[in-house]
């Protein structure tokens, strides 16, 4: 015949030891209760406590119904952690065994008839099995007679002490059943003492104590998991057989975790993990991020990335959806997302999944408002439960905030493995091997703080709170010295996570440990067991040493302060080949910029593919590149208006100033599609200044040429990749230009080319959007290549016996042009020295340049030395310069 007892526990790590210790024992017929749950099985078979869970969701509930009056607490109805709140209030005046209704009838205090108001709600929308402690305890003392059979012996484990709800049931119940109270190793409550209950102490231990101080949490939580490997690793401890403890976990969860990863060693948050730390959670905070803060390919593509295939509305999409987008386009509205989707391409595995997408977006789109109803169509299970109950915990705008807070249970399994929990967890379930962490003046004990909703001048805390916190930690504190078996370490962190300053807990010499040598860890001090391999290596650098990337690293950085050029200034073998394919095809102007004034950047940008991520997110204002490219293409589309019509030599100011604002909206309209904008105001002002360059630069006053057409971004020297259509440009833009006397060929896109009628005479100009120069120049240094090449472009490609005038054109302010006197002389004087940058990177020497440094326009600049103005550049140009001669020579040319 089964016999059945029943185990009174509280906790789940004792819950599990307990669970695992009767599957050993082979016990049958052990029932294993928590108070609640103890009470719900006696008042009846269909009756439960509140889960928690089901308490939020009505509180929830009863906080969005505006019809409920909360008085005074009305303006605190949407506030993020409200829901919280007023859970805990509530759970904490049941357990208390506080009849808030009573209460209420006597008091004056108009917060308690609000509370009492906020618990008749919340009651009303709870299912009718789901009961108030109170309620439990009533219906469980009219069904004692019952007890034997349902309950039979009871004997209460782990617990140091029971909330006042439930005492007068277990009292009642001594009456009918043996009780037994395994009390463990703490001083027995008051409330005990004369009763039927029978007390069993537990053996004292006297462990070896070990007072430890590290320099912070994150070095506390490092030096635990040295412990722990230590202990693994000397054969003197089972897994099982370690725990790490701490009054509140706060502080060391997302160290411990994170490093616990790192050290593959397996660690049960006893508490739960932050959801943050899960894939679900990140899935929930990706949501959340689209929802709040908007569209954003960066954005999008993290978020379906992580919930694709969780729910119906993900699973046609295929895993390499994000190959239709454009890499660089922010896509920070639903508009652009439809015009991209819209746009006739050849899908991935010929698979259209445009609709998907669209709907998708769309549902994204929809904001925050919807925050409830866009989480059930994308997210299922865990990440489901982890929105809900975010969203319970405050407005969905505060999901930022709340998502922070909520916990997820952990898989690992605590009774086989190291534990990481709270102090009550770990006096519950005491262990051979305990690390104790946070022993500061302001972490242990922990201060008393009022109930937020019920502070003391409303209910006194003595009856909220019959146990204090100060009191609780302070007993498990004791118990923890007294039921450790083996070994007991006491750590502390000398400053906190912000750098203040910490004092000793005063539990240290309450207990009299205080009088022990307290051992000083250093952070940079050589462990005898290392947490992880990363940690090993830090700690022994000898070891370190021996490893290939601390080799290549230590060479790189005395190569680097050697007074000689070497491999790692950019040294190379000759004719390389990745080499000889960057120097092969054609040329740009800013191509041979680099090439000749900064040879290393060179080879980083054209024979390694180096470039610096594009901006993704809204930017404040756009960088000097992105408006001069803006200004380019308002001049590109304005004057094609004007050729069209009746041309831009004959067209009056007025024509000119229509067509300049029609582009200016166009090319607005073309970059939101393309590129991140800066806020609106931000970004109107833009559009304004580039339309003003725009109007400066076209309506530069200047006689046109006779018969002349005008033609913008015109391109030359081989471009053949279908960027430029063909169309009525004027000449063949596919036929290859060479600079005379060297091997180099060039190409690129002329900003603006104005021709005379019988093609005799013609005008090149380049726009400058950037800073007007105070003084006359030619190359400036290898600078401004543009117009000498593109003259010699000009004349290559419509004859010689045309007449090229080429300038540079600085709208900015009241404007600058500059024309070169003698193109074809200047180029003649500069080729060689082109010539002779392509052989001396062709021979290996790809060093730096004076464009090397920290210029605005190079993007590169972050892969030299740090500090490389004031210390590298200083030593190495010199040297460069030597090994690039001829080139200083053009760099020094006006």
């Amino acid at each position: 015949m089964l016999r059945r007892c029943t185990l009174l526990i509280t906790g789940h790590l004792v819950r599990q030891h307990a669970a695992l210790e009767a599957a050993r024992e082979s016990t049958h017929g052990l029932q294993l209760l928590t108070p609640a749950h103890l009470a719900a099985r006696l008042a009846s078979g269909f009756l439960t406590p509140i889960p928690t869970e089901s308490l939020q969701s009505a509180v929830h509930a009863v906080l969005s119904d505006p019809t409920i009056d909360l008085g005074d607490m009305a303006p605190l109805r949407d506030l993020p952690g409200m829901v919280r709140a007023v859970t805990a209030t509530l759970q904490r005046a049941w357990v208390a065994g506080i009849d808030l209704g009573a209460r209420a009838a006597t008091s004056t205090e108009p917060r308690l008839a609000t509370i009492h108001r906020l618990e008749q709600a919340v009651q009303c929308r709870l299912p009718p099995a789901q009961l108030r402690p109170a309620d439990l305890v009533e219906r469980a003392l009219g069904r004692l007679a019952h007890a034997p059979k349902v309950l039979g012996p009871i004997t209460v484990q782990g617990v140091p002490d029971l909330d006042p709800v439930w005492r007068p049931l277990l009292l009642k119940l001594a009456d009918v059943v043996p009780v037994t109270w395994q009390l463990g190793h703490s001083e027995p409550p008051a409330w005990l003492q004369a009763t039927a209950i029978t007390i069993e102490p537990r053996p004292r231990h006297t462990p070896a104590i070990t007072r430890v101080s590290c320099a912070n949490p994150r070095h506390e939580a490092l030096e635990a998991l040295r412990w722990a490997r230590g202990l693994l690793a000397s054969g003197a401890a089972r897994p099982e057989d370690i725990a790490i403890a701490a009054p509140a976990t706060g502080d060391w969860d997302v160290h411990l975790g994170a490093m616990a990863a790192d050290a593959n060693l397996p660690l049960a948050f006893v508490h739960g993990r932050p959801a943050l730390a899960t894939r679900d959670g990140q899935a929930a905070a990706a949501l959340a991020e689209v929802l709040i803060n908007g569209l954003g390919q960066g954005r999008v593509r993290r978020v379906l990335s992580l919930v694709r295939g969780m729910t119906a509305a993900t699973e046609a999409l295929p895993a390499d959806w994000h190959r239709i987008l454009p890499a660089d386009a922010p896509l920070l509205k639903a508009e652009q997302w439809a015009a991209v989707i819209a746009e006739p391409r050849k899908w991935p595995d010929g698979h259209d999944f445009g609709p998907v997408l669209r709907e998708l977006i769309k549902l994204l789109d929809g904001g925050i408002a919807d925050a409830a109803a866009i989480g059930t169509r994308l997210l299922a299970g865990r990440a489901l439960a982890i929105w809900q109950k975010a969203l319970r915990d405050g407005p969905a705008a505060a999901l930022d905030v709340t998502l922070t807070t909520v916990r997820v249970a952990d898989d690992t399994d605590p009774t086989t493995n190291l534990v990481w929990c709270s102090a009550a967890d770990a006096a519950a379930a005491p262990r051979a091997y305990v690390r104790l962490l946070g022993l500061t003046s302001r972490g242990w004990p922990r201060t008393q703080s009022e109930d937020p909703l019920l502070p003391t001048h409303i209910i006194d805390s003595a009856d909220l709170n019959p146990v204090p916190v100060p009191e609780r930690d302070r007993r498990d504190y004791r118990t923890l010295l007294k039921a450790t078996s083996r070994q007991l370490v006491l750590s502390r962190s000398r400053r906190d996570a912000e750098g203040r300053q910490t004092g000793v807990s005063a539990l240290l010499r309450e207990s009299g440990v205080g009088e022990a040598q307290e051992l000083y860890l250093r952070r940079e001090a050589v462990p005898a067991h290392a947490a992880s391999e990363a940690d090993r290596l830090l700690a022994r650098p000898a070891e370190f040493a021996q490893a290939p990337r601390a080799r290549s690293a230590r060479t790189c950085w005395q190569d680097w302060h050697k007074p000689e050029l070497t491999a790692h200034d950019g040294l190379v073998r000759a004719d390389h080949p990745v080499l000889l394919r960057a120097l092969a095809g054609r040329f740009s102007a800013s191509r041979l910029r680099r090439l000749s004034r900064d040879p290393l950047g060179f080879v980083w940008q054209y024979a390694l593919g180096w470039k610096a991520p594009e901006e993704v997110e809204e930017p404040l204002v756009l960088d000097p590149r992105a408006f001069g490219n803006l200004t380019h293409r308002v001049l590109e589309l304005a004057l094609a208006s004007l050729e069209a019509k009746v041309g831009f030599a004959r067209t009056p100011p007025a024509g000119i100033e229509a067509a300049v604002m029609a582009a200016a909206r166009e090319a607005g309209e073309e970059f939101e599609l393309g590129l991140p904008v800066p806020p609106r105001l931000i970004w109107l002002r833009t559009l304004i200044d580039a339309r003003t360059q725009a109007l400066t630069a076209l309506g530069w006053q200047e006689p046109p040429l006779p018969g002349q057409a005008s033609w913008g971004e015109v391109p030359f020297g081989g471009t053949d990749d279908g960027t430029y259509p063909d169309g009525h440009w004027p000449w063949d833009i596919r036929a290859p230009v060479a600079i005379p006397g060297t091997g180099l060929t060039i190409g690129g896109v002329i900003d603006r080319l104005d021709l005379s009628g019988d093609r005799t005479r013609a005008r090149v100009t380049d726009y400058k959007t950037g800073k007007v120069p105070k003084k006359e120049i030619q190359v400036d240094g290898g600078q401004e290549l543009q117009r000498c090449l593109y003259a010699s472009a000009v004349q290559v490609l419509l004859g010689g016996r045309v007449n090229v005038e080429a300038r540079l054109l600085y709208p900015r302010d009241d404007g600058l042009l500059l024309t070169l006197a003698d193109p074809p002389a200047t180029l003649e004087r500069i080729a060689h020295y082109l010539q002779a940058a392509r052989d001396q990177v062709a021979a290996g020497r790809a060093v730096i340049g004076p464009d090397s440094g920290e210029r605005l326009d190079n993007e590169l600049s972050f892969a030299l030395p740090g500090n490389a103005k004031e210390i590298y550049l200083l030593a190495k140009l010199p040297l460069a310069s030597a090994a690039l001669a001829p080139l200083p020579e053009l760099w020094d040319l006006p």
